[in-house]
């Protein structure tokens, strides 16, 4: 006989016995007896109609964090305790949650309904919904004539300004962009949040189309901003709770001394600060130079002035000095004029440069990987392409079209489907860069992910044509559209415990559901659970016998699984481990060993945030040692199902083997 005492049932289940033996009596253990009373109540009146016990007078409310992020991905676990006057827990109180006027956070996950547990107990999780901002969140629990409150502040989103210059005439020439971009605390773009501009200073500026309005699909508000008034003009940008300043100076065209106008070709820029030429262009860049100056001096960090070098000194003619800049390589260029008798005298501008002819071009996708779109809840991902010439310098002001290459017919999109790449550096783009936003659908997507295409109109670059990436452009980018289970792992506690007077044993197990990326899947994945004894074993004292002629461990006769104990299975018996028939096994009409001999577990559970769902395997102590059960789980995986599962002998404590006090194995031949 192969004695029981190793690995099975040795020093790992011994820390099950310790752990039973050390359990608080005040809170009892299953099959104890044990219970915490709540005393005589309203759901618990006393017997023979005496006066009745206290009643639940206050609520403990209590949160697991006072912050969570805006992006929504985590929750904030409330629990509310029901105390009476006494401060003795009460149960069968309902408790009633509340985020007072806030109209997106919410409480969800309640336990029991509402109705507090023997401890007086209630639980919930707290979502941030759909509103993004930074606010606090204040909630409410009231049960029995008591209510508490306990605030929770939503924090991490931001908002950025980007200008394209921040020096503007006050004619209201030349005006410049102005970008606002909301993220929230996951550095995601939110889309149709309220933004509100507002201006202080000794000068003035005015906005077009707006001083308020809502953010694009890429999270972005953009206005231009005109000079009005001379001075200092500090701009505020308002949205999801947050602020960002973006300071102006507003100048007099007429009395500064000033760039005050570009031209290249036939595109006249007045009054600019930022503007942008192609590779071999020539710019000329005339500046105001009012009396006593008699000359300019031209300086550039790249390119060259009048064909020379990276700095020229002009003579003033009429109250102007003009210079010619050229440019070979792409690249920002920044420029400073300054009168050499007066050097407090100067101004400065931006040139972007960038090459002609379009090449290759490259894909990126950040995040890489979303979740589906569920209600108002969306994946979203930036997708920015790199239009660059045949040496590698960037391309600008060419349009790109972006496609889908195998939608999931989920109902992702792209916007916008055509973008020009960018001539001058600046909200978030770098030159020769155009950017979409892909939005998931409601639809996985496979591992790979699904492929996005960017290519330049009008020219033969494109993005893997025909599947072959035989073009110097880059390849496709893939997004992986998660959030769908992908795959089922249990997980199995290394104690025991006891319950119903001692009679069963309880393995603490979970199972862990991941979706196509390894991420956790979505909480509330449904998982279905079942158990079955595969086979049995004969043997006494504690301890399983080896193979014979008639003696080991054998097959569940109900071959088929479908507890009907049919003809030919009544006596069948086949080895466990080889397969191989034996002849003689009894025949009683009772089906060896019964379904529940492979113990009990829930039928359905559903996952947490983690991707995690816990249950118990519960089994007689008389099945110990003698069965070898299958715990398996059923999850849906993208419209088919997905099976897992686990098979192992039944265990048991150490204190009931050494020395045995198991009854032998139920089981013969």
């Amino acid at each position: 006989m192969d004695k029981l005492g190793g690995s099975l049932i040795g020093s790992l289940l011994f820390a099950g016995a310790l752990a039973l033996t050390g359990c608080n009596s005040e809170t009892g253990t299953a099959g104890s007896g044990n219970v915490l009373s709540s005393g005589p109540g309203p759901n618990n009146p006393p017997p023979g109609g005496g006066n009745p016990g206290p009643t639940g007078t206050r609520i403990q409310l209590s949160v697991s964090a006072g912050q969570m992020p805006s992006a929504g991905a985590t929750t904030v676990d409330v629990s509310a305790v029901i105390l009476d006057a006494s401060g003795q827990t009460i149960a069968g109180d309902t408790v009633t949650f509340s985020t007072g006027t806030d109209p997106s956070a919410f409480i969800n996950n309640i336990s029991a309904g509402g109705v507090a547990d023997a401890n007086g107990l209630v639980t919930a999780k707290l979502n941030v919904g759909p509103d993004k901002s930074n606010r606090t969140v204040t909630i409410s629990a009231a049960a029995a004539g008591a209510t508490n409150l306990v605030p929770v502040q939503i924090v991490g989103s931001t908002v950025a300004m980007n200008a394209s210059g921040t020096t503007l005439p006050d004619t209201g020439a030349s005006p410049v962009t102005l970008t606002i971009t909301a993220k929230d605390s996951a550095n995601n773009p939110v889309s149709n949040a309220a933004v509100t501009l507002t201006k202080t200073g000794a000068g003035n500026v005015t906005f077009s189309p707006a001083a308020t309005g809502t953010t694009n699909g890429s999270g972005q508000f953009v206005v231009t901003v005109a000079g009005a008034a001379g001075g200092a003009v500090a701009v505020t940008a308002s949205a999801l709770g947050a602020t960002a300043v973006t300071n102006f100076t507003v100048t007099s065209a007429v009395a500064n001394f000033s760039i005050d106008q570009t031209t290249n070709g036939a595109v006249v820029t007045l009054n600019p600060t930022a503007v942008a030429m192609k590779i071999g262009d020539s710019l000329a860049v005339q500046v105001n130079a009012p009396a006593p100056a008699t000359s300019v001096t031209f300086v550039t960090t790249q390119g060259s002035w009048n064909g020379g070098g990276t700095s020229a000194n002009v003579a003033v003619a009429g109250g102007k000095a003009s210079a010619t800049f050229t440019a070979a390589q792409a690249g920002v260029a920044n420029i400073q004029v300054f009168d050499p008798a007066a050097t407090g005298n100067n101004d400065s501008l931006t040139v972007s440069i960038t090459a002609a002819v379009a090449n290759s071009i490259t894909l990126q996708a950040t995040p890489s990987v979303v979740a589906r779109s569920v209600g108002t809840t969306t994946g979203v991902s930036t997708l920015v392409a790199t239009v660059s010439d045949a040496s590698g310098q960037p391309v600008g002001d060419v349009p790109v079209a972006f496609s889908i290459v195998n939608p999931t017919g989920g109902g992702e999109t792209l916007s916008p489907v055509v973008s020009f790449t960018a001539s001058i550096a600046g909200g978030g783009l770098g030159l020769g860069q155009a950017r979409t936003t892909f939005t998931s659908g409601s639809l996985p997507s496979a591992a790979s992910g699904v492929q996005i295409r960017a290519s330049v109109l009008g020219t033969g670059v494109v993005t893997e044509a025909s599947g072959v990436n035989a073009t110097p452009s880059g390849n496709d980018a893939g997004i992986v559209i998660g959030g769908t289970a992908g795959s089922v792992a249990f997980g199995q506690a290394t104690v025991l415990t006891e319950a119903n007077n001692a009679t069963n044993y309880v393995l603490a197990m979970s199972v862990l559901i991941a979706d196509v990326n390894g991420s956790p899947a979505p909480a509330g994945t449904v998982v279905n659970l079942s158990a079955w004894p595969i086979a049995w074993s004969t043997g006494v004292a504690c301890a399983f016998d080896l193979d014979t002629a008639a003696t080991g461990t054998f097959r569940n006769e109900d071959a088929n699984e479908n507890l009907i104990l049919d003809p030919p299975e009544d006596g069948t018996r086949v080895y466990s481990a080889n397969g191989n028939t034996v002849a003689g096994g009894t025949k009683d009409g009772i089906a060896t060993p019964s379904n529940s001999a492979g113990g009990i577990v829930p039928g359905t559970l559903t996952t947490d945030a983690n991707g995690v769902a816990t249950f118990n395997l519960t089994y007689g102590k008389t099945s110990a040692i003698w069965i070898v059960t299958r715990i398996r789980a059923r999850t849906v995986v993208q419209g088919t199902e997905a099976v897992s599962e686990i098979q192992f002998r039944l265990p048991a404590l150490q204190q009931d083997v050494q020395p045995c006090r198991l009854p032998d194995s139920p089981y013969f031949f």
